[in-house]
Parts: structure tokens; C-alpha cells; sequence
């Protein structure tokens, strides 16, 4: 009888390990395959790698295949976050190439974990993919969250965008691509050349796919032939 309750309570112990080991293992499976690993590679005519930073100068070329992003430039620095090198920071100027889109800025930061960024004293071209249409931005100031394909802003004297027939300036915006809608906040003018309209607003909404608008605040010229 003694021997038969042993059998039992070593079975039970087995289960339940083998039970924890394969938890275990599923946690830890989906925590890789959540963050997958990226090779970032750079090219620059000269380097000074330390611990915790790398320094590149002259003609720097990065490319980065998995972000399908890439960038050309004078300078560079790769800063580590913890034991990851996380941080691009560049203070020159440079010419940034990423899925749908492209921008020049004075300077500009990449996160490679979770590929975001600003971008400063930028102009940058985004393919809208409601309308196909290219959407041109002139700002002192750009925040881009490329996995999420998010993009916000300001310039002093008001953001120029154009898209297509329309031309628009705000204090502020932000631009959702996957939802196919612009945002404009403060002293907004909108000029619609193929609806013959030209508006003023606190603020405003368009559209990209059709460039339906809604907006608070308006003034509005209509232009009659």
C-alpha cells in the first residue's frame, strides 16, 4: 500500500514539472518572437567605438533592412540603453529613407527598439496610401512612429502641408496614415483649388482618401465662375 501512495505522489511530481518547464517554455518563446532581433549596418569613412556610445564621421551610410530604413550623413552617434544599443542620434544634417516615405532634416533621432523618432528643421514626403497621393511637410519639429505610421508636429508660423490640390498651414498637426486622416490645430488656412475654396479655422480634419474637411471656427471664400 506504502509503495503503490509512492508511485502515485512521484507520478504527480513529474506531471506537475513537466507541467512548469513547458509554461516556461511558451513565455519564453513568444517574449523572443515579440522583440525580433535586427542587424544595423553602417559604413562611415571613420569610427570610435567605446563601451556605451560609437561615434562615426564623414561620409556615414546606415541601413537597416528589418525597419526597412536607411540614412545618409556627416556624423552619428549609437548610444546603449542598459546592455542594447538602442539610441541613433545624429546633429547634422541628413537624408532619411524609411517604407513609404523619405525626409531631410538639420537633425534627427532613430529608436531602434521601437522605431520612433524626431525629426528638426525637416521637410518630409509621405505616400499616402488612401489616396496615393504624395503629402509634402515643412516643420520645425516632427515626432514619427513608423510602426504605427503616426506623424505629429509644429513650426513657428504654422506647418506647411500640401497634398494634391490642397495647400495648408497650422500651429499644429498629426497625421495617421493607416487611418487616412490629417489633423490641424491653430491658425489653420486650407486653399482647396479644385473645390474653389479657401477657409480659416481654429481647427480642422481632412480626410486624405477624399479630402472630405470639417472644421470649427470658419471663414470661408468660395470661389464662383
Amino acid at each position: 500500500m506504502k509503495s503503490s501512495k509512492v508511485v502515485i505522489w512521484t507520478l504527480l511530481i513529474i506531471l506537475l514539472s513537466v507541467v512548469i518547464v513547458f509554461a516556461q517554455t511558451t513565455t519564453t518563446t513568444t517574449t523572443t518572437s515579440a522583440k525580433k532581433s535586427k542587424t544595423v549596418r553602417v559604413s562611415a569613412d571613420y569610427v570610435e567605438p567605446k563601451s556605451d556610445v560609437i561615434y562615426y564621421k564623414g561620409k556615414v551610410f546606415v541601413n537597416i533592412d528589418e525597419d526597412k530604413v536607411s540614412v545618409k550623413t556627416t556624423e552619428m552617434y549609437v548610444k546603449k540603453v542598459g546592455d542594447k544599443w538602442r539610441n541613433v542620434e545624429i546633429p547634422v544634417k541628413s537624408e532619411f529613407s524609411f517604407d513609404g516615405g523619405s525626409a531631410v532634416a538639420d537633425k534627427m533621432t532613430y529608436d531602434l527598439d521601437n522605431r520612433t523618432g524626431t525629426l528638426v528643421n525637416t521637410t518630409i514626403t509621405i505616400i499616402d496610401t488612401k489616396s496615393n497621393e504624395k503629402i509634402i511637410i515643412v516643420a520645425d519639429n516632427v515626432n514619427y512612429d513608423l510602426e504605427n505610421d503616426k506623424y505629429n508636429g509644429t513650426k513657428k508660423g504654422g506647418v506647411n502641408i500640401t497634398k494634391g490640390d490642397i495647400t495648408a498651414i497650422g500651429d499644429k498637426f498629426d497625421y495617421d496614415k493607416k487611418k487616412g486622416e490629417l489633423i490641424l490645430v491653430g491658425a489653420v488656412v486650407i486653399n482647396d483649388s479644385k473645390k474653389g475654396i479657401k477657409m480659416t479655422a481654429s481647427d480642422a480634419v481632412i480626410n486624405t482618401e477624399n479630402n472630405d474637411m470639417k472644421a470649427n471656427n470658419v471663414n470661408i471664400e468660395l470661389k464662383v465662375e
